[in-house]
């Protein structure tokens, strides 16, 4: 599973104007329902505040990793989305969140699900991935840098 696999350039939107974590997700669930087939923005709104309420899906350095089961969701489908100015996601570390990457799922779906979870865990590990995302200036080369290989990245880094 890569990134490539489960996010386009549609689902990909620098700089979204949020005021708070309800704000954010709400941008954003307007932005993913009109790229995605089948998805309602009030419905995905709804899960994703009700998953929040169960815990943050914030995962320290300012990521945070919204996610939900959707009915009528056929494969895993992302969405990334950076922030004007980062927002309180009550994160362990007290960071606010700039990068979100918001995941849904179809509602059957559990290994594939968490194999995702674990791939986008361990590509944001790396700070020069999560600077490099931050530091997007639109939604073009926000794209291209989620996507890049980390491989390569970590190869010139050693350089």
């Amino acid at each position: 599973m890569t990134i490539e696999s489960i996010l386009s350039p549609e689902r990909t939107h620098c700089g979204i104007s949020a005021s708070s974590k309800k704000r954010a997700l709400e941008e954003i669930t307007v932005k993913l329902a009109g790229t995605t087939p089948g998805v309602e923005a009030e419905e995905l709104f709804d899960k994703l505040i009700n998953r929040e309420k169960m815990g943050t899906t914030a995962i320290g350095n300012g990521i945070a990793i919204p996610h939900c089961r959707l009915e009528g969701c056929e494969e895993i489908t992302g969405g990334l989305f950076t922030l004007e100015h980062p927002v309180d996601f009550e994160a362990f570390d007290d960071r606010p969140v700039s990068v979100l990457f918001v995941l849904l799922v179809p509602a059957e779906e559990v290994d594939e699900h968490l194999q995702v979870l674990a791939m986008l865990a361990k590509r944001f590990e790396s700070a020069s991935y999560r600077e490099s995302l931050i530091s997007a200036n639109h939604d073009g080369e926000l794209y291209q840098v989620a996507i890049a290989d980390l491989v390569s990245e970590v190869k010139q880094a050693r350089s």
